[in-house]
């Protein structure tokens, strides 16, 4: 069962920053490449099966059907919900990032 993936203007513009910080500020493109390579592995794996990741241990963000995608070799982390056969991601952050207070 394929699942359709949407990603919000807002997720689509932390992805944008979060590449240029890697580029531009740490010097690091490198990064920014694995960064993405990353992404598109979590990508993948959410249009297979969305369920296959841990609900949030936010609570707010819990009751509201969030789920948390790790990054395997980053640190970090993809925000989503599932909508009948659509996942919608809300949001990439940091795991030192408050991101549920950005969510609310």
């Amino acid at each position: 069962m394929a699942y359709n993936l949407i990603i919000t203007e807002r997720a689509d513009g932390m992805i944008d920053r979060l590449t240029a910080y890697l580029v531009n500020h740490l010097k690091n493109p490198d990064a920014a490449s694995h960064f993405l390579d990353e992404l598109d592995s979590i990508y993948s794996r959410l249009e297979d099966n969305p369920y296959q990741f841990t609900e949030s241990k936010d609570e707010y963000l819990f009751l509201r059907g969030y789920r948390d995608a790790l990054f395997e070799k980053m640190k970090y982390h993809v925000i989503f919900r599932v909508d009948e056969q659509s996942v919608y991601i809300l949001g990439v952050f940091h795991t030192l990032e408050d991101y549920a207070s950005k969510l609310y």
